[in-house]
């Protein structure tokens, strides 16, 4: 990653985070009291209606620099992940600053490359490969036999667009280029890592000009996004009628987008809602997944990708979790709620009729 992350905040940058903090806690008091009367219009959970309010508060609140300097990256997250799990921490550099790394034995017949979500500009904590670790467990329990390499992209502002498509794409041309067959091979993210799934299947079917081609001998075994990230625009109905009952909000997606392309046009690549339905009907995946909560901001602009994709294949399904919010899977784990979500229940469920 390059050399300015995680950025070293100022002493004013550091002393915010006192007040910062302050706000959480007068958020969480906020909500608990108003969240009695919250009826159709908060969370369904009257302990989750609290805590989406101090996530929303919490992003919202610090900066990006505030953020990336309090977190591990993503690397680190693997490393501490693999201690605490007593497993032998396996990466791999890639080229062009991306990192690669393995859950399980590298060797396994079936791989499934993971891009994680967090706006570009959040790294991926070790609730990601808790989740993933369970999934590839339960998988290969069922005789299924299947690896997992997470990438390690490098966060914006540090690096923009194209930048983390091409580093996408080269975290599966090294599992292809390894010697795992493409048919046996499942791409998938969330959010912004479900953006960069489309854009790794976009590039395929039409090579990006800044990106060097990925020429594959047979379609993927199948690709899914978790709450994809297809629009940065706002102008859609969940964006309101679910404001209170998910985990981010319009503000802090318009600041991520920004950051992420810093000015440069949006395409067919960045936002997957823009290109025609033609586009995507030679797409190289036997099956896709399409993963959404009932409760989150996304939801309407992912409905409208959805019925676009089912217009030209017929291969696609789309599950929505009843009463879940945005990447509930990897958020439940993150408040503590063990619980299975119906998001990742289905996505469990679709691995392993297609492996």
């Amino acid at each position: 990653m390059a050399n300015t992350f995680p950025p070293k905040l100022t002493v004013l940058e550091k002393l915010d985070l006192i007040p910062a903090n302050i706000s959480l806690v007068a958020t969480a008091i906020y909500a608990a009291i108003t969240g009695i009367f919250r009826g159709q219009k908060g969370a369904k959970s009257y302990m989750k209606h609290i805590n989406y309010a101090v996530i929303r508060k919490m992003l919202q609140r610090l900066s990006t620099r505030q953020n990336q300097a309090t977190n591990p990256s993503t690397s680190g997250a693997y490393e501490i992940f693999a201690r605490q799990n007593k497993i032998e921490a396996q990466t791999v550099q890639l080229n062009y600053g991306g990192l690669g790394h393995w859950l399980g034995n590298k060797d396994a017949k079936n791989v499934l490359v993971y891009y994680h979500g967090g706006g570009f500009a959040i790294s991926a904590g070790t609730a990601y490969f808790q989740v993933l670790k369970g999934i590839m467990e339960e998988l290969n329990a069922a005789g299924k036999d299947i690896a997992i390499f997470v990438l390690t992209y490098t966060l914006a502002p540090h690096a923009l667009y194209p930048t983390q498509v091409k580093q996408a794409v080269e975290a599966l041309r090294h599992v292809i280029q390894a010697g795992h067959d493409p048919s046996n091979v499942v791409i998938g993210g969330d959010s912004a890592g479900g953006n960069l799934t489309l854009a790794v299947l976009s590039h395929i079917s039409h090579p990006h000009k800044d990106i060097k081609p990925l020429e594959i001998s047979c379609p993927l075994a199948g690709a899914f996004t978790i709450a994809p990230w297809v629009s940065f625009s706002q102008d859609f109905p969940s964006v309101k009628e679910n404001a209170l009952k998910d985990i981010i909000m319009p503000e802090l997606a318009e600041r991520w987008s920004s950051s992420y392309l810093a000015g440069q046009e949006t395409d067919n690549y960045n936002q997957p809602l823009l290109a025609p339905a033609e586009w995507w009907k030679d797409i190289k995946a036997r099956d896709l997944l399409i993963v959404a909560g009932s409760d989150e901001i996304l939801l309407s602009c992912i409905e409208e990708f959805v019925e676009k994709l089912k217009s030209v294949l017929p291969n696609v399904t789309y599950i929505v979790g009843q009463d879940e919010p945005h990447v509930a899977p990897f958020i439940y784990l993150m408040l503590g709620d063990k619980s299975t979500t119906q998001q990742d229940s289905g996505l469990r469920t679709w691995l392993s009729s297609r492996l």
